[in-house]
């Protein structure tokens, strides 16, 4: 995506989805969860270097092209991705703010859950 993205500039307009399943876990959390591992994964993405990885590819030289990968994303983009959170009015670790809110608890409060159900009225 990262590829299309800088090779097409204004004109890649993709559609995101993240499709998930709540079976054990808050859904709210899972989901701010998820956004951040989408953003990690494409700040780590905008980290290629692509002259480099470009360069192994065109030599054939599939260990190269592994490690120019392997540099970005095991780069630890954490404070990062917190600080850009913050500078835009987030905050720097968002599950932990939602369960410090006790919206959660709140929630259930105002949507118990119905007879027979074995939710928490949350979903």
């Amino acid at each position: 995506m990262a590829d299309a993205a800088q090779r097409d500039g204004a004109a890649f307009a993709p559609s995101y989805m993240l499709d998930q399943s709540h079976n054990v876990t808050d859904p709210i959390e899972s989901l701010m969860s998820s956004a951040v591992e989408v953003q990690r994964a494409f700040v780590q993405a905008a980290l290629v270097d692509r002259a480099a990885l470009k360069q192994h590819q065109d030599n054939n030289d599939a260990l190269q092209s592994a490690q120019a990968l392997k540099h970005a994303y095991r780069t630890d983009v954490s404070a990062i991705l917190a600080m850009a959170r913050v500078r835009s009015g987030g905050a720097a670790d968002p599950v932990a703010l939602y369960r410090a809110s006790g919206y959660r608890e709140q929630a259930a409060v105002r949507r118990p859950p119905k007879a027979g159900a074995s939710s928490s009225g949350i979903v």
